[in-house]
């Protein structure tokens, strides 16, 4: 989902002059903050999956230059 998709589903307005987003009820706000940490925590768990995989590729390396 882009930007103006949230927007319009939220019924949130941008507001140009104070580069800030305006929301008239709670329900909305919570709604955005619920949103970013989903974004927050998919983001750690891609830094989390590529880590994992540099591990087992390292592991899979030394397998087979033992053999």
């Amino acid at each position: 989902m882009n930007e103006e998709q949230l927007n319009l589903v939220l019924g949130t307005t941008f507001e140009p002059v104070k580069n800030a987003y305006k929301f008239s009820t709670r329900m909305q706000r919570d709604e955005i903050q619920r949103i970013v940490r989903i974004f927050e925590i998919t983001e750690k768990q891609k830094i989390k999956n590529k880590l994992f995989a540099i591990k087992n590729l390292a592991t899979m390396k030394v397998v087979f230059s033992n053999n």
